[in-house]
């Protein structure tokens, strides 16, 4: 019971389920988008976002979310919500909420139901967190007349959300963006505002950009801005400054493309495309505009891409820029077919259709998915997607995904559906046997489409219906139908056999099996049976029970079969085919029986029915509207009851039809149609059914019948830019086909074809669409229908366009001269009625009620109106912006008309020169801007401006159009001209403008330099000169040359050229080119250049530099031994390029290699030849001998060749040097010699020779060989009393020598004591041992003596007596040298021995001494000392700069003098020099401090320098003086004389490079400067202030109160400065002294007299001295006038000062020579008296010598300025004129007289001059030693302090060379002692004073206090100590000048002598030569080292005599003038 109700439930669902699902699949639709989600979604986090999706199909789709991995979305609490109708909502957040896995991310929305799915596109989701911003506004400003645009300027972090939506023209004007503006404000779509036709007045106004947030709405205002109009006048050849360079829009959206350009006058606009072939110009039309620097396209499409050429030009030029438009038209997408039902196993194919505006788009990227999930790229083919093979699990959505590169997508929809498939069983049951009770399940699967339908019988007839049985069936996923049939209790009459049916309308399949219950036969109940007649019937017998033996059929008492047509089949069923309804109507009997013979029966009626079959009929051909027509439908058989029945296209006749049906009879139907019309085509169908079958029978029915319209097309209107729909719809059999037409001109002209293109469709319906329609769619319209009945029907409509007004232009301009009438006209068009109204610069509307000088005309054109303002009598006011503004019903436009009113021009304004050249100035200027009366022309008036000669003004004409510049041409370069301009109008000329003063730029040089000329100053030098070009072909100011060479023999063109500044007036120039090659012949250019460039080449001249010596020694040097004294040398001349001249020969130097003692002659030897080998002779035999090679020249000899050592042959060898024999015994005899002196090679052995004499007679002769180096033999085995003869012979290889002295002895029994040994000198190094023989016979008694002075045992510490008589003597010393004595005595005989004995040790130090130096260069000299007892070896020196690290250089053991070369200019050099033997160095030399030549700059004279004008300040440069070192930069400021002392300076430049000249700018006129220059050089830097005053406006002088306060404010600038200060009291002080020594000489007049005399004696006398040179090591500055020593006369040879030690020499250890003293050679030169002190110095040139100091730069003190306008101030406030030089040997005690070579007389003499000039001028000199550190109370004490005191010293003269330590002051102080006595290694700093030349003293003067000096310099240090402060003395005595001694550390820890220790009784003092009382010191300009304090001369009174020998001072020549003071140090030797 429980089984069969859950069947039953089971039974009742299924069977729900099944009948549902017919009309569900029917249904059945796929999902489709209703609305879209958008591609991009951007919120604002305050307000949120929606995301809209929504979709339709059936059933319903359900709507969800996912992400773009596709995991689904999910709500997130309080930030993400999904509502129920499929929107998803992000809610509003906090900025810290943000997350950007939901802010920032992609969805997709997903739509699905059964049939499938489909996804949405991707939606980027972006939330934007609100921020506050600003906006800013950029200007692009213009010129007057031209475009400004303003940008508003959002910052980046916003800006793609920020829109520009308005402009605010201050005070409450907006501006909105729009494709033309309004003539003059035209706001872009970008955002931004262009501002048209600049005028002055825009200026005054103010702008503000309002910018919109997209997402947050809030709208930001920016701060107001001005316009700045660009003050440009003449012509400027236009700039674009502004242009989009790409502009993409959308399709039907306006395009802007902006193309701004700046010049003057204002650029006119030309607008070309390069779509085509070529370039087409732009023309304006309906949709275009042309706006000047805008083109403004409406409603763009896609023909308008491409790229836009604008073009700016104005008469200066033109300027263009290529913009690009893109115009991104939108696509749509479509899948063909978007349904596809294909069978299960056939092929589905999609295409997917990509189109734009109707056209095909190209490749694109597309992407195909099938229920969302995206396919493989398998089958498919570009945009085609093929399913093969399909199946089930095919059907269902297909998408089509496009995605653009822009990052847009679009997608499409399509449904694939299964066709009709007949039904296929997947699942059957099978046959079962099964005993009576169980229950049995049948189940049956099958799948088709349409889903199929399941049914079951038992034996072909229904199953039984009672309650055991249950039926079932549902529906799988896959669409598989599953059926059962349930028993729940098996009985034997449930058994049979049971089919399961699948039918739906594609087939039908059935499953049979039977079920067998065990049981007896039993026969169920036969249902009737209705055959159809013709067909097959098949009757299964229902039988039950099993095992069943046989069925068998009856009919009518007989078994069947009984005729073909009847079958019984093994399974008992009985098949009649076909049936007969006569034969085979009746009731059949079926009966089983089983084995057991049990049988049953049952009986079925079977009833046949005949089908109908229907006649078959048509209607006729040619049937029209309004006939009649009728036909009959019969059945022609068919069992009744019969049912007829007609359809009309399917479907039954509507009554509306007017048909008409009638039957004839049970077996006919007519029908007629009365009246045929159009409604009656179609399908007319006959339907006959009975019982049996439903037949139909269809016949066509066609009226033709003619078009007529439907929807009759009419004339329509529509608005500029609208769409329209122009319907035209037509009827009629067959359906006609519209056609529509266009007039190309009148209603009744020709028409052409309306086809389909962008923005025109035609739509399928026939009506025609026309978009965006402008003018050019206005006109008529024809539509055609035609379906070939009749001729057709047509109608003709007239489409008219509602045109808003719009102008041909934006903007005109008129003018009218003041008074006149102006008439302002626009025409318009548009549609009528258009309404004109005139206002006033865009705002006043101009009413003539109101305004009686205007009147407004107005009248109609065929294309719009035509408008006219007239203004009367117009004048000034009336100039200015007019708008005509018109309007009509479908919107408004207006135009600019600019109106300028005439009138008579003034003068124009701001002259000024825009461009000038050489030969041409472009003159620009303004135009009043007050009265804009026309200016036709203009006149431009120009002359030369020379104040000596006025010219005539020359004219030229400006004419239309007219331009605010002019370029006046054919001028003459470098030339001032005076320009003016007049304006010339309508109402005449305007008076001139003010004058301009223009100098054309100078141009290149026309003309070359003349009177080139080129000559030699030495080998390397060639000194080149030549005049300036021609001045009318200068050009401008000859800023200098370019000198260009080149050697005459290279093949090379070019020339090397360098510069040479010139001096800008055209004078004659030179060069001296250095570094040349030598003995080289050079072509030589030279070419002036300006400011502008360079002229043309001199003709090229030659010259040839002079001979030189040889650069490179010979080369190949080879030698080779010819004999023993005779070696062949030979060699190959040197590289031609490196003889420098015409070889004069080759010299050979040779020596030998000996290692002699000290030898006594220098045996280098030199032979000269000219061939290129020589033989040696007569050297020594068997030497080694070095050989070197030179070539040289007539300049002397080259370098030398590296020494080469060659080899003399053996010889055989001298005679050996002794022999002794002595008497050994009774018998025998004891032989010893020497080697021979000259062995000639190498010994090979001894013969002794021994000779047997009795008187005379020769008794025996022996020759006995003995080894070499065995000198002694004993004779044994002699006769007694017998005279032996011995001599000695040498041998080498060569062979035997010569023989030695024959020596005899008498053998004899009595041995006297004899020495064998031989005596000599012994030569040994220092600190090795010695061993002194003394051999002696006959066992005497020994005695050594040192020098006649017996030594005993230990009585030297490091000698030793040996028992062998021989004497050791170890570790030698220097003192150990000496003669040692041996004396042997026994009794019988006595024997002497000496030998002596030299030890070699180090040498001493040289004597080094410098002789010369420039400013970078220094020359010494030495003197070998003490040697060492052994020869030197070479020289080290040691050189090293202040502060720097020490070099050292190895110097030849020949030299004796060096020039150390590439130093630096003024600095202190210490050199020192050490010797070496072959036992070592010697110590060093005392150590010298040299400076080089050079100092820091000086100081130049202010009106040399500097050169005021009106505004500008020239400073020439070239004017400051080096002082011998080139000037590295200056610094240069300047600042207004103000009462503010603290105004600030202005620098100019902080690193000027010295140039000639520079220009200071931008001063005011007449105003006080005060100028601070800095020069800097190598030296050290200068400072100097300079006062100055700038001319007028007019270049007149200032006005005198200017140039006074210019005065008065220099005094308190001086006295402000105690750098000033002090010098200043200084110089006080010096005339204070200068008026006593004035005093002074007046006592002295007598004695001058006798003095002028003597002074000619002596210059005769000194006129065989005129060769003799004293170098100078400090160069000085030279004037024009200044003189250089020529002869020695004018050199006092008396000039010098000596240091030494007392007693005449320094010892120390090893050195016997001279002490090293510091002798100081002075040269001067005259200047003649006319010259003033305020000369400025020089400009620096090569040969100039200069002062050189270390820190404090020497100052230059110019008088009173004559010029008022300048003044200088410099630091020191003072300016040394006079002009000094040095001349310094450092040597040793020699004379300065003695013959000793001087350095300098290798040197060129210099050309003679006359000497009368030193006769009878005097010069004047002081020495200013004040520091800027101190200050001048110090100085004045010591001037207070020292005022009486005596100054008077005695001296030597030059020729003393032994004499005491006097140092020279250079204080006129209280004299006292300085100390002789110097400390080791001290240093001594001599100062010379600067003193006051004066007639000379006589020679016998001199040589008398010469005498005394001699007498008292033993005295001199003890008398100075004791009486320091000595009364005058009565007689003329030297003025004695004593030094301070400064105590300073040196930086190795020695102590060095100062000069400020006056009052040391220690200090040493220095003599001078005795002067006469004509010495007067005059306090003069001073010049002040940085390390001295102030001091001043004294006037001293006359020495005693007998003080004159108590105060030894520095004798100071009466020949020596103006001599800078001047530290040298030189340290003592150790003592």
């Amino acid at each position: 019971m429980w089984i069969s109700s859950r069947f039953f439930v089971i039974f009742l669902l299924l069977h729900l389920d099944t009948t549902c699902s017919e009309p569900f699949e029917a249904h059945l639709r796929g999902p489709g988008f209703v609305m879209e989600p958008p591609g991009r979604v951007e919120f604002s986090n305050s307000s949120g976002g929606w995301l809209d999706c929504s979709a339709s199909g059936s059933p319903q789709p359900t709507v969800d979310w996912v992400h773009a991995d596709g995991s689904a979305v999910t709500e997130i609490h309080g930030v993400r919500r999904v509502l129920r109708n499929g929107t998803l909502v992000l809610m509003p957040f906090a900025a810290a909420a943000y997350h950007q896995d939901v802010h920032n991310t992609i969805y997709r929305c997903i739509a699905s139901n059964s049939v499938g799915r489909i996804v949405s596109r991707d939606v980027q989701v972006r939330a934007v967190v609100a921020q506050a911003y600003k906006v800013d506004v950029e200007v692009l400003s213009a010129s007057r007349g031209c475009t400004a645009i303003l940008r508003c300027v959002v910052p980046t972090f916003v800006k793609e959300l920020v829109r520009v939506v308005s402009w605010v023209h201050e005070p409450a004007i907006y501006i909105y963006p729009s494709l033309q503006g309004d003539g003059k404000f035209h706001l872009l779509p970008t955002g931004e505002l262009l501002i048209h036709n600049l005028q002055e007045s825009d200026e005054s106004q103010s702008f503000r950009c309002r910018s919109m947030h997209r997402l947050t709405r809030q709208v930001v205002v920016s701060s107001p801005t001005r316009l700045r109009i660009n003050s440009h006048r003449g012509i400027i050849s236009p700039s674009v400054v502004e242009h989009t360079a790409h502009v993409q829009v959308s399709q039907d959206e306006g395009a802007v493309l902006l193309c701004v350009a700046q010049g003057c006058p204002s650029p006119e606009y030309s607008w070309f495309t390069h779509n085509g072939a070529g370039p087409l110009p732009v023309l304006s039309g309906p949709r275009v505009r042309l706006l000047g620097p805008i083109l403004a396209i409406e409603a763009v499409t896609g023909e308008d891409s491409g790229v836009y050429k604008c073009t700016a030009g104005n008469v200066g030029g033109e300027a263009s820029a290529e913009l690009r438009l893109t115009v991104a038209t939108p696509i749509q997408v479509e899948i063909s077919p978007n349904v596809l039902s294909v069978h299960m196993g056939g092929t589905a194919e999609f295409r997917c259709l990509v189109t734009s505006n109707g056209s095909p788009v190209g490749m694109q990227n597309i992407l195909w998915y099938k229920d969302g999930r995206q396919l493989p790229s398998s089958g498919r083919v570009e945009d085609t997607l093929v399913v093969p093979r399909v199946s089930r699990e095919n059907r269902g959505m297909y998408q089509c995904v496009v995605r653009r590169p822009e990052g847009d997508t679009f997608q499409a929809t399509a449904e694939l559906q299964l066709g009709d498939a007949p039904p296929v069983l997947l699942y059957s049951f099978i046959e079962q046997t099964l005993q009576p009770g169980p229950a049995v399940s049948l189940k049956c699967s099958a799948a088709g489409n349409p889903t199929p339908q399941i049914s079951w019988t038992l034996d072909g007839f229904p199953l039984p219906s009672n309650g055991r049985f249950m039926i079932g069936q549902y529906i799988t996923v896959h669409g598989d139908v599953i059926s059962h049939v349930n028993i729940s209790h098996v009985m034997v009459e449930d058994g049979g056999e049971y089919a399961c049916i699948a039918e739906n309308r594609a087939g039908r399949v059935q499953h049979a099996a039977r079920l067998n219950i065990y049981g007896l036969p039993y026969i169920r109940l036969i249902p009737k049976v209705t055959a159809v007649s013709g067909e097959t019937l098949n009757l299964k017998c229902p039988v039950a029970g099993y095992p069943i033996e046989e069925i068998h059929w009856e009919r009518g008492g007989r078994e069947l079969p009984d005729d073909i047509r009847q079958r019984v089949q093994p399974d008992g069923s009985l098949t009649i085919s076909p049936v007969q309804k006569n034969s085979d109507s009746g009731v059949y009997t079926c009966w089983a029986r089983n084995k057991q013979g049990h049988s049953a029966r049952r009986s079925g009626e079977v009833t046949v029915i005949v089908p109908p079959s229907i006649e078959p009929f048509a209607f006729q051909e040619g049937l029209a509207e309004g006939m009649r027509t009728r036909t009959v439908c019969g059945v022609s058989r068919g069992d009744p009851p019969l049912k007829l029945i007609w359809l009309k296209d399917g479907d039954p006749l509507p009554d509306l039809l007017g048909a008409n049906v009638t039957m004839l009879d049970q077996y006919s139907s007519l029908l007629s149609i009365p009246s045929l019309s159009a409604t009656h085509s179609g399908e007319y169908t006959c339907v006959a059914k009975n019982p049996a079958a439903e037949i139909k029978y269809t016949a066509l029915l066609q009226v033709k019948v003619p078009p007529r319209w439907i929807v009759e097309p009419v004339d329509a209107n529509v608005e500029r830019n609208r769409h329209i729909m122009l319907h035209c719809q037509a009827q009629g059999v067959p359906t006609p086909s519209i056609v529509w037409k266009k007039a190309t001109g009148s209603k009744s002209g020709e028409y052409e074809e309306v086809r389909e293109r962008p923005f025109t469709k035609l739509l399928g319906n026939g009506s025609l669409l026309l978009q965006h329609v402008k003018e050019d769619r206005e006109g008529f319209y024809l539509c055609q229908a035609n379906n070939g009945i009749g001729t057709g029907i047509g109608k003709v409509i007239q489409l008219k366009v509602n045109s808003s007004p719009y102008f041909s232009s934006t903007s005109r301009s008129v003018m009218v001269k003041k008074g006149d009438t102006a008439l302002l006209q626009c025409a318009v068009s548009g549609d009528k009625p258009i309404n004109i109204v005139w206002l006033r610069s865009g705002k006043n509307t101009l009413n003539p009620s109101t305004n009686y000088k205007i009147s407004v005309k107005q009248e109609a054109t065929p294309d719009g109106v035509s408008a006219e303002l007239q203004i009367r009598t117009v004048d000034a006011t009336d100039s200015g912006p007019y708008f005509c503004r018109a309007s009509n019903l479908y919107g408004n436009d207006q135009q600019l008309v600019q109106l300028q009113v005439q009138e008579p021009p003034l003068p124009p304004s701001v002259l000024e020169a825009a461009m000038i050249s050489s030969r041409s100035v472009n003159i620009k200027w303004q135009p009043k801007t007050m009265g804009t009366g026309d200016v036709t022309k203009y006149l431009v008036e120009f002359r030369e401006s020379d104040p000596l000669f006025v010219e005539q003004w020359q004219q030229i004409e400006v004419k239309d159009p007219p331009m605010f510049n002019a370029m006046i041409e054919n001028l003459k370069p470098a030339t001032r001209y005076a320009f003016r301009v007049i304006a010339e109008g309508s109402a005449g000329r305007s008076a001139p403008s003010q004058e301009l003063i223009v100098r054309t730029e100078p141009q290149r040089p026309a003309g070359p330099p003349l009177s080139l000329s080129a000559r030699p100053l030495s080998s390397t030098e060639l000194l080149i000169s030549w005049v300036a070009p021609l001045p009318e072909l200068r050009h401008g100011d000859i800023q200098g040359y370019n000198v260009g060479y080149k050697l005459s023999s290279s093949g090379n063109t070019a020339y090397n050229f360098t510069s040479v500044a010139g001096d800008y007036d055209g004078g004659n120039g030179e060069l001296l080119l250095s570094g040349l090659a030598k003995f080289a012949r050079y072509n030589v250019v030279v070419q002036a250049f300006n400011q502008v460039g360079p002229g043309p080449l001199s003709e090229p001249t030659g010259a040839q530099t002079m001979e030189d010596v040889p650069s490179r020694p010979p080369e190949d040097v080879r030698c080779a031994a010819l004999s023993s004294q005779s070696l062949q040398v030979s060699w190959q001349p040197p590289p031609i390029y490196h003889t420098n001249g015409l070889l004069q020969g080759y010299k050979l130097v040779f020596e030998p290699i000996i290692d002699d003692i000290q030898p006594s002659k220098d045996e280098v030897e030199s032979r000269k030849t000219t061939a290129l080998t020589m033989v040696l002779t007569g050297l020594r035999k068997y030497t080694n001998y070095s050989i070197q090679v030179l070539a040289h020249t007539r300049m002397g000899d080259g370098v030398v060749s590296k020494p080469l050592f060659c080899h003399s042959e053996e010889d055989v060898p001298e005679a050996p040097a002794d022999i002794k024999v002595v008497s050994s015994s009774s018998q025998s005899l004891y032989i010893s010699w020497l080697p021979p002196n000259e062995p000639n090679g190498v010994i090979t052995k001894y013969s002794l020779y021994t000779r047997v004499v009795n008187g005379r007679e020769e008794l025996n002769n022996e020759k006995r060989s003995l080894p070499s180096q065995q000198a002694y033999y004993e004779a044994k085995g002699l006769h007694p009393h017998m005279e032996y003869q011995f001599w000695v012979t040498a041998s080498t290889r060569v062979g035997e020598g010569k023989s030695s002295r024959v020596s005899s002895q008498i053998t004899t029994n009595r041995v006297p004591a004899r020495i064998i040994s031989f005596g000599g000198s012994v030569v040994r190094p220092w600190r090795s041992t010695v061993t002194l023989p003394c051999t002696a016979v006959g066992k005497p008694k020994r005695e050594w003596f040192k020098s006649d002075v017996a030594l005993r045992q230990g009585g030297m510490h490091n000698s030793q007596l040996l028992d062998s008589g021989d004497l050791i003597i170890s570790s030698l010393q220097l003192a150990d040298g000496g003669n040692y004595s041996c004396q042997v005595d026994n009794g019988i005989g006595t024997d002497r021995l000496t030998h002596t004995l030299m030890v070699q040790v180090p040498p001493t130090a040289p004597v080094l001494y410098v002789t010369s130096a420039t400013s970078s260069s220094i020359l010494m000299h030495w003197k070998c000392g003490f040697t060492g007892n052994a020869p030197i070896t070479g020289y080290t020196l040691f050189y090293r700069r202040t502060n720097g690290n020490t070099d050292e250089m190895q110097l030849s053991r020949h030299a004796s003098s060096h020039e150390l070369k590439g130093l630096v200019c003024g600095s202190t050099y210490q050199i020192h020099l050490s010797a070496q033997n072959k036992v070592g160095t010697s110590p060093t030399s005392t150590m010298l401090h040299v400076r080089t030549q050079g100092q820091s700059p000086g100081h130049p004279a202010s009106t040399a320098l500097l050169a005021p004008n009106s505004t500008s300040l020239l400073v020439r440069l070239h004017s400051w003086p080096d002082n011998g070192c080139p000037l590295l930069y200056f610094v240069l400021q300047y600042r207004a004389v103000t009462e503010d002392p603290d105004a600030e300076w202005v620098l100019v430049s902080n690193a000027l490079k010295p140039q000639r000249r520079i220009v200071v700018n931008n001063l005011t006129p007449s105003t006080l400067y005060q100028l601070r220059m800095e020069a800097h050089n190598v030296a050290g830097i200068s400072q100097a202030d300079f006062t100055f005053v700038t001319l007028t406006k007019d270049g007149d002088p200032p006005p005198p109160e200017i140039v006074h306060r210019g005065h008065r404010g220099q005094t308190t600038v001086i006295f402000a400065n105690m750098n000033l200060l002090i010098p200043s009291i200084a110089a006080v002080s010096g005339m204070f002294c200068t008026i006593i020594m004035v005093i002074v000489c007046y006592r002295h007049k007598q004695a001058n007299h006798i003095q002028k005399e003597s002074l000619e004696n002596r210059a005769n006398s000194e006129a065989a001295q005129r060769e003799r040179y004293y170098a100078t090591i400090h160069k000085v500055s030279m004037q024009n006038n200044d003189k250089i020593p020529e002869t020695s006369e004018d050199i006092s040879p008396y000039a010098t000062f000596q240091l030494s030690e007392a007693g005449g020499n320094m010892s120390q250890p090893h050195h016997g020579g001279p002490a090293n003293t510091l002798l100081h050679s002075f040269m001067y030169h005259e200047r003649a008296l006319a010259e003033g002190c305020s000369s400025p110095p020089p400009a620096a040139s090569k040969n100039r010598r200069r002062h050189s100091r270390k820190t404090e730069p020497e100052s230059e003190e110019s008088e009173s300025d004559q010029d008022q306008l300048t003044s200088s101030r410099t630091e020191s406030s003072n300016q040394h004129e006079g002009k000094i030089k040095h001349s310094i040997i450092y040597h040793g005690a020699q004379s300065s007289t003695s013959s000793d070579l001087s350095p300098m007389s290798e040197q060129k003499s210099l050309p003679r001059r006359g000497r009368s000039r030193y006769h009878h001028q005097q010069y004047q000199f002081s020495t200013n030693t004040t520091p800027r550190h101190h200050n001048s109370n110090k100085m004045n004490n010591n001037t207070t302090s020292n005022t009486n005191t005596t100054a008077t010293n005695t001296t030597a003269t030059p020729s003393t060379s032994s004499n005491s330590n006097k140092i020279l002051s250079p204080r006129g102080g209280n004299l006292k002692s300085i100390s002789s006595t110097f400390k080791s290694q001290d240093s001594i700093q001599c100062h010379i004073p600067t003193l006051v030349k004066s007639p000379s003293i006589s020679t016998q003067q001199q040589k008398q206090f010469h005498k005394q000096q001699l007498q008292s310099s033993s005295n001199a240090q003890h008398s100075s100590s004791s009486n320091p402060n000595s009364s005058s003395l009565k007689q003329q005595q030297p003025l004695l000048i004593t030094p301070k001694l400064h105590q300073l550390e040196a930086s190795n820890g020695q102590e060095l002598m100062g000069l400020d220790g006056i009052g040391n009784s220690h200090s040493p003092l220095v003599a001078c030569m005795p002067p006469s009382s004509q010495f007067r010191p005059i306090p003069h300009k001073s010049i002040m080292p940085a390390h001295e304090p102030p001091h001043h001369h004294q006037n001293h009174q006359q020495p005693h005599p007998q003080q004159q020998q108590q105060h030894p001072g520095t004798l100071l020549n009466p020949s020596t003038a103006m001599l800078s003071s001047k530290f040298f140090t030189a340290p003592t030797l150790p003592k």
